[in-house]
């Protein structure tokens, strides 16, 4: 008999040993993790096992998913009612660098009986866990659920479960359900949902197992998946198998009274009042779990108030805080449990609780000549990222979503800047450096945003208004549209004496003139020294494509220099036309001290002739729609104005110049909505896409692009014909960014859907051991996943230390023969370090993995191909 066989036949026999003892043993089970320091993790392992079985785990071995396996010692255990047992296991384990990482525990055998699992007393229990360790995604910690994978539920009734998970570092979560697995986290073949008279799912949002309802007596077992999202990007994931003991019973489940969700500002004191109740007449015991209950500060109190036959009645109160403010709801689950003596039953519900920052203290603004100062006080919530600046020319009430916080998009305000770090509480508005227009009256309101993307509630308004320039323009008016045509340009009158008192004179005005504000005329275009003449008419060409730019000085000419450096500029205004699909829109370009509060739209033909007012609006722009692709349209507009100066009220009008366009077909279809998961399995990446039926019909294909990291930008890598087929599979990868387009029959494309990230298949790894015999079986020594892997430095030595194999192939592929002689080497162990390079979504990343071979064929096996 080979060494190979006596090897395997020892095996064989101790496994045969065991299995009567590991028999009829592990119900349920789950593993968390939470970060120490570096790339260390502390993992939980909590299993729930039948007490009646013989066997007991006082260790059990943890995969890493680093090529590492570590014994863990339990760490306590706990007898629980109905025959089952709490066991917790907790270790520590540091990773080599970055990476995706599944660690699997399992335990031989499943408890006897599972009605969804055949023979389920002969299959492996295991569960997993699949985690990133990426820089660009920061530190993670593994959601805590806070409810046992345990539960009862009554034939032909709707059975309720919710793990009551909280994320402590605020990450989104989803759930979904999957399939229980057997040795090395590998799905069971035979495995099938529980059977139900209608269905049973699982809220992806808030988590609720849904069983409606239960068709046999028996036990069962469902494993749901828990996602995590941090920015988009699935960051990890706990599969965890919870058993379902489904029994025949009259009992019926008990009911909570529904509370709605809760929205407040950091800083309120929540009390509620709690009611359960039994249509049995049954006592409940009422509990609640939940992130607000096990926080550090400030933690929340659920204490039951009053309790007897067929109800309790509970209080839970919470001293909310500035730390407690974040994007995502904290969810308090609360589990009602009937101690009827024939089977007891639970009910579950949520109450979702969003804790939003107070609104910014003390927002001041300040009118400089061309800007305005802005100053506020720091937010009192520490962890804010910054502040985001909103500007509006009117005075504005808001009402922001009580649950989001904000300025909502309708509200009339503009977000002209961010300030980063909480501890910058100014901030200096000059239009981007084109300056602030005098005479104008600004609105500011100020918003703390957060990492997680909470925002605060809004400030309270503050408004100012820039000082008028001397003198104060009032008109820019195209009065005619012509090779000589004609601007009507006007100024007010502003009172002089105390800009002219101890200066020489004579004083006059002097009107300059530009085509584009940049590049202004030396010499004036017209100058007066009457004071009182307020208004020029000046002869330019008017049908130009652009508006034209004015600004009026008073000069002192006996000291040839301005009286006055304030001054201001006014353009003429312009329609600037965008075709589009059977619709223009037009654009109102203009540069005023003064603000329009109407525009009246007039078609014309291109010398003005023939206007028929089609529209007014309010807003700087206007879409004319209806129209005919292919046909030439012109506009011109009437703007109607005013400017307040020393408590007057000046009003304007002015006309603009003329614009034509031809409309055409430039609009692209509307933007998928994307989703994506990876199949580890069969090294691919599945994207699905869903796509709005009136965007679809002129449609012809969709474009798909990738990135192989989060660092570098997506590239067109495929398409898919037609406007039907809504998936994708991209094979032999099973990392990188993706985001899809839609393209319709004029080439119009898309913007892009949101990019899904996938990084989530296990990392590189390596067998311990091979036989390199001739047989062709288990021949090489070679690698696991090595898709993705650029290149390895691998280095295999005697345990001697001689080194007898290296290779930079990420396949490895050794065969055995010692590197200098071509022999094969003895049988025995040999100690391998290697270096590997893994594209990850933070792009290449370095890690070593160390570890032994057994090689179980020697010098004298036979050759199975010649030596060169």
């Amino acid at each position: 008999m080979t060494v190979r066989y006596k090897y395997f036949f020892i095996l064989l026999c101790s496994v045969l040993q065991c299995v009567p003892a590991n028999a009829t043993h592990n119900r349920a089970g789950q593993i968390v993790y939470k970060h120490i320091s570096g790339q260390t993790y502390e993992f939980t392992v909590t299993t729930f096992t039948y007490t009646l079985s013989q066997a007991d785990r006082a260790q059990l071995d943890i995969s890493w998913g680093d090529n590492t396996v570590s014994t863990m010692q339990r760490n306590s255990e706990q007898i629980l009612p109905d025959n089952y047992k709490k066991n917790v296991y907790i270790i520590q384990h540091t990773y080599p660098g970055a990476g995706v990482y599944t660690i699997v525990v399992e335990d031989p055998n499943r408890n006897l009986g599972v009605e969804n699992i055949p023979n389920s007393v002969g299959v492996v229990f295991s569960v997993k866990t699949v985690f990133r360790i990426d820089p660009n995604s920061g530190i993670n910690n593994a959601p805590d659920l806070l409810t046992y994978p345990i539960d009862k539920a009554a034939l032909g009734q709707v059975f309720i479960h919710n793990p009551s998970a909280f994320d402590m570092d605020g990450d989104s979560l989803s759930y979904e359900l999957t399939t229980c697995t057997r040795d090395r986290g590998v799905e069971i073949e035979s495995y099938t949902l529980p059977p139900a008279s209608d269905s049973l799912v699982v809220n992806p949002v808030t988590g609720d197992l849904i069983w409606a309802s239960p068709l046999k007596v028996g036990i069962y077992n469902v494993a749901v998946k828990i996602n995590e999202w941090r920015h988009g990007v699935k960051i990890g994931s706990i599969s965890r198998d919870m058993q379902i003991e489904v029994v025949d019973s009259h009992n019926r489940p008990p009911v909570i009274a529904p509370i709605e969700p809760l929205c407040v500002e950091a800083g309120t004191a929540i009390d509620l009042e709690i009611h359960a109740t039994d249509p049995d007449g049954d006592f409940i015991q009422l509990t609640a779990t939940g992130g607000a209950l096990s926080i550090e500060q400030s933690r929340a109190v659920f204490a039951v108030t009053g309790e007897g036959a067929g109800y309790t009645n509970a209080r839970f109160t919470w001293q909310t805080v500035y730390s407690h403010v974040r994007k995502q709801p904290y969810v308090v689950t609360l589990k009602a449990e009937d101690q009827n003596t024939e089977v007891k039953l639970v009910a579950f519900s949520n109450i979702s609780i969003t804790v939003l920052a107070p609104k910014v203290e003390n927002l001041q603004s300040l009118a400089g000549k061309k800007d305005v100062f802005l100053s506020w006080s720091p937010t009192p919530c520490d962890h804010a990222a910054g502040y985001e600046i909103y500007r509006s020319t009117t005075s504005n009430d808001v009402y922001p979503d009580s649950c989001t916080g904000g300025i909502p998009a309708d509200a009339g305000y503009e977000r002209i800047a961010t300030v980063n770090g909480i501890g910058k509480v100014s901030f200096s508005d000059n239009n981007n450096g084109r300056g602030l227009s005098p005479g104008i009256r600004y609105c500011y309101r100020v918003v703390a945003y957060f990492a997680d993307g909470a925002r605060s509630f809004p400030s309270e308004e503050s408004c100012t208004s820039l000082l008028a320039g001397t003198p104060p323009m009032i008109l820019a008016d195209v009065a005619t549209i012509d090779a000589s045509g004609e601007i009507i340009v006007a100024w007010l009158r502003k009172p002089l004496d105390n800009l002219i008192a101890g200066k020489p004179g004579p004083f006059e005005y002097r009107l300059f003139y530009s085509e584009n504000n940049e590049t202004w005329e030396t010499a004036p275009i017209y100058s007066t020294t009457d004071l009182n003449d307020t208004v020029y008419t000046h002869t330019v060409d008017t049908k130009n494509k652009h508006s034209h730019f004015y600004k009026v000085e008073l000069w002192d000419t006996g000291l040839n220099e301005p009286a006055e450096e304030d001054t201001e500029t006014a353009s003429s205004l312009y329609p600037a036309l965008q075709p589009s699909d059977k619709s223009v829109i037009i654009s109102f370009e203009r540069y005023t001290p003064w603000l329009n509060t109407e525009y009246t739209i007039y078609r014309c033909d291109d010398a003005g002739n023939n206007p028929d007012s089609i529209g007014f609006t309010n807003k700087e722009s206007f879409t004319d729609t209806e129209l005919t692709n292919g046909q030439t349209y012109c506009y011109r507009i009437r703007s109607r104005g005013y400017r307040q100066l020393d408590n007057i009220r000046y009003e304007n009008e002015n006309r603009s110049h003329i614009a034509c366009v031809t409309p055409y077909d430039n609009v692209p279809p509307c933007a998928p909505e994307l989703t994506g998961h990876s199949i580890c399995s069969e090294t691919k990446n599945v994207l699905e896409w869903t796509y709005n039926a009136f965007c679809m019909d002129d449609v012809v294909k969709y474009r798909i692009y990738h990135s192989p990291n989060a660092k570098q930008p997506c590239v067109l890598t495929d398409s898919v014909m037609g406007n039907n087929i809504l998936t994708y599979s991209h094979t032999d990868v099973t990392v990188g960014c993706y985001y899809v387009t839609a393209v319709d029959g004029n080439n119009n494309e898309s913007p892009v859907s949101n990019t899904v990230c996938m990084d989530e298949c296990g990392a590189f790894d390596l067998p311990n051991v091979f036989t390199p015999n001739g047989d062709n079986i288990n021949d090489l020594f070679k690698s696991y996943n090595p898709l993705g892997i650029t290149q390895v430095d691998m280095k295999i030595f005697n345990r001697w230390g001689k080194l007898v194999f290296k290779t930079t192939d990420a396949a490895i592929n050794w065969d055995g023969r010692d590197m200098d002689s071509k022999r094969f080497v003895p049988a025995g162990v040999y100690y391998y370090i290697c270096d590997v390079y893994e594209e990850r979504l933070s792009g290449t990343q370095i890690r070593t993995l160390t570890g032994i071979v057994h090689v179980y064929a020697g010098e004298d096996a036979k050759p199975y191909y010649p030596i060169n």
